[in-house]
């Protein structure tokens, strides 16, 4: 396997927002923030989740080993970052587990574990530990815009819209005053058949099926696991969408305002859910059919995540299931994991690089894989310098089990600051192309991504 390795990005494991270059580093605050003796307290690993503590007797140790602590415990503080950083996040969660059993309340590692709890999406346990993370440090930037995510996929609006003037980057797509005009209601209220099946309206550039918005007439929304439920501003206009301010969205187009409303219903078929949260998007933003209908907005993670949801791209149609524990059999697989707002991410490699992580964002157009300039560099492809879009074709990815050779691939459409934006780096993006031969599940119980091919393909395995 190839070894060649990555810039480090360590210096993105910041306790504060891991854009603005100001917060120190966790690794090494650690004794500023919990005294000597703090040192002398041992508990099981549980701990760190809330879990009973045992108490070791309040002797301060002697002065020697508690450097030998403090020298071990940066050791183990940097053996996690960089595995956090390379996206083994199980073996950095070993390691910040371990650190906090020895200092339950060493603010770095135990905003590290909360994170890793709420890529995982085990939202409990991840809106518990990073209330800890804040009561001992209220400012903690990372932990306050994580905290607002959890808030936001469990549904919490009222409490979210007090905590979003707080938080300052990574901050949910949303508004106080729209979280706020919730107020009374149930958000994704389900309704309809434990599964429906709705077929595709067309499959290319990308999958479309037909919804209707707040008993309007059914117009076509294209499905993109790289967006959440949004509307076209025109559209929305000619809806009478109610709008409570709106945020700053980002896309490969560039940035723009979303505005941010609540739909009442949108229906697929006979399924219903009622009361949701949407963004607007530009107008510029629409896909045409091949009958010349054009897309009106985006189903995407915000409604998926809400099912056992199958893109089922060789039977044409999205598989949306109320059951979300039941068992999907698939030939590959991959881990999931769940960043943000909307962002799933999962492991793979290219022409044999090492294992990285991935987002797997369907969305992608006519594309199979996107990638930043340092993962083609690293893998042999030639991109012409400058900036701009180039195609080219990528040897092997994979994602998960699942190969596919020859990729249609294009050079400069990975967003610059989406690499290391995170506090880990993210290596690629496969897309639309890629996930063609397969029925793609996306099983949040479980937190995989699944993948059946249902056609014969010479590219894939």
């Amino acid at each position: 396997m190839n070894t060649r390795r990555y810039p480090n990005t360590n210096q993105y494991l910041k306790g504060g927002n891991p854009m603005d270059g100001k917060a120190t580093d966790p690794r090494r605050a650690f004794p500023a923030k919990a005294g000597a003796a703090s040192l002398a307290i041992a508990g099981a690993v549980g701990a760190a989740d809330g879990g009973p503590l045992a108490t070791a007797p309040g002797v301060r140790p002697p002065r020697k080993e508690r450097l030998m602590d403090l020298t071990d415990l940066t050791d183990l503080m940097d053996k996690a970052g960089e595995l956090f950083d390379a996206g083994d996040f199980d073996a950095a969660d070993a390691s910040y587990r371990q650190i906090l059993s020895r200092d339950p309340d060493h603010v770095a590692a135990l905003a590290q574990h909360a994170y890793i709890a709420l890529l995982a999406n085990r939202l409990p346990a991840a809106e518990r530990l990073l209330k800890r993370v804040l009561r001992l440090d209220p400012g903690h930037t990372r932990s306050l815009s994580n905290l607002a995510n959890a808030l936001w996929r469990a549904d919490a609006y009222a409490e979210l819209a007090d905590l979003l003037p707080r938080v300052k980057a990574d901050a949910p797509t949303a508004t106080p005053e729209q979280l706020r005009s919730f107020a009374g209601r149930r958000p994704y209220t389900i309704s309809g058949p434990e599964t429906a099946r709705i077929p595709f309206a067309a499959s290319d550039p990308l999958p479309m099926v037909e919804a209707s918005v707040n008993g309007a007439p059914p117009e076509l929304f294209f499905l993109d696991t790289g967006a959440l439920f949004a509307l076209n501003q025109d559209y929305a206009d000619r809806l009478g969408i109610p709008m409570y301010g709106h945020t700053t969205g980002k896309t490969l187009y560039g940035e723009h305002e979303a505005y941010q409303g609540r739909v009442d219903r949108l229906a697929m078929g006979e399924l219903g859910i009622g009361d949701l949260p949407v963004h607007t998007i530009p107008d510029t933003i629409r896909i045409t059919a091949p009958d010349g209908r054009a897309t009106q907005g985006a189903i995407g993670t915000s409604v998926l995540s809400r099912f056992l949801s199958t893109i089922d791209y060789p039977d044409q149609a999205l598989v949306l299931r109320q059951n979300t524990r039941a068992h999907i059999r698939a030939r590959h697989s991959a881990p999931m994991w769940f960043l943000g707002d909307h962002y799933l991410l999962s492991h793979g490699t290219v022409n044999g690089l090492d294992r990285m992580v991935f987002f797997v964002d369907t969305g992608g157009g006519d594309i199979g894989f996107t990638a930043p300039r340092t993962t083609f560099d690293a893998a042999g492809i030639t991109i012409p310098p400058g900036e701009g879009f180039h195609q080219v074709t990528v040897e092997t990815v994979t994602l998960g089990s699942a190969t596919r050779r020859q990729v249609p691939s294009l050079a400069g459409a990975f967003p610059g600051w989406f690499e290391h934006g995170f506090g880990f780096r993210i290596g690629g993006l496969p897309t639309h192309a890629f996930f063609k031969p397969y029925a793609l599940t996306f099983d949040f119980a479980r937190m995989r991504v699944l993948m059946d091919p249902m056609r014969a393909d010479p590219r894939s395995a």
